[in-house]
């Protein structure tokens, strides 16, 4: 779990212009899914959290909307915020 954290920790990018609340979300987001996976996947979880924290600084989204944006294209069940 410290490699991973420390991976994800030791990028700014990835909390660059999000709000202190959100930079945690993302990162608490970003760590529980590379519990689940390899070590060959942690580069593409990086950039995965590069991008959803680029998008909600470009587009002022915020990034739980964006993490259940990707949850939903991952075929998770919609969070509460986004059912019809």
């Amino acid at each position: 779990m410290e490699n991973y954290a420390e991976l994800f920790l030791s990028d700014e990018a990835l909390t660059e212009g999000l709000t202190d609340e959100e930079a945690r979300e993302l990162l608490s987001w970003l760590l529980g899914l590379a519990e689940e996976t390899d070590e060959a996947h942690l580069p593409h979880l990086k950039r995965l959290g590069q991008e959803v924290a680029r998008l909600s600084r470009d587009y002022g989204v915020p990034v739980d909307e964006l993490i259940a944006l990707v949850e939903l294209a991952w075929g998770e069940a919609p969070p509460p915020a986004l059912r019809a």
